[in-house]
């Protein structure tokens, strides 16, 4: 039995709590997908998200696993939920979007380059035998809390809005959804 630290499990029950809110349903998936679950909506659209617990440090996130970190540079599918602990909020983004604001990660030469790597430690992996886990620290230009601010001080002037899907806090009422969907608001 893997032990998850209680912080993790905190992040993990407000997104479960979330999309259940808005009539998705959750899905978690094989340690080897490369993300964590699939958010399924009413309509079947699914969403591949990787859940991320956000505590005290908002400057950087670790990924682990070849798979999981080809995901997360190159799947436009693929999503990241920060669950702001102890804010009790959770911000959704677009993966690919997100990276290239946040690290300066273009994808062009440098996509070819990752890429690469990637290829090369597979390979060296599976001709050696060896099952290599390897695990990458990204760190953030803007902490994921100064972010925030950012995006609910100035809704409609923020350099985020192509990146960031949702805000939503959790509150005693219920969920409150603090920045809306470009999608649902009609703004893009």
């Amino acid at each position: 039995m893997v032990s998850v630290p209680r912080i993790e499990v905190q992040g993990w029950a407000l997104v479960v709590s979330l999309e259940t809110h808005r009539g998705f349903t959750l899905t978690l998936t094989d340690k080897r997908s490369g993300f964590n679950g699939l958010s399924i909506n009413r309509m079947g659209d699914v969403r591949k998200i990787e859940v991320k617990t956000v505590g005290r440090n908002d400057h950087w996130f670790a990924v682990n696993g070849l798979r999981g970190i080809e995901r997360l540079f190159f799947d436009h599918d693929y999503w990241i939920y920060f669950a702001l602990l102890p804010e009790n909020r959770v911000v959704t983004v677009h993966s690919v979007a997100f990276l290239q604001k946040q690290t300066g990660y273009t994808g062009a030469s440098q996509g070819e380059t990752l890429r690469n790597w990637l290829r090369q430690t597979s390979a060296l992996s599976k001709e050696f035998g060896l099952r290599f886990i390897p695990r990458i620290h990204l760190h953030m230009r803007v902490p994921i809390r100064r972010m925030v601010e950012q995006i609910l001080s100035e809704p409609d002037q923020n350099e985020w809005i192509d990146v960031v899907e949702e805000i939503w806090q959790s509150k005693e009422k219920g969920w409150e959804r603090l920045f809306p969907s470009c999608k649902e608001s009609g703004e893009k």
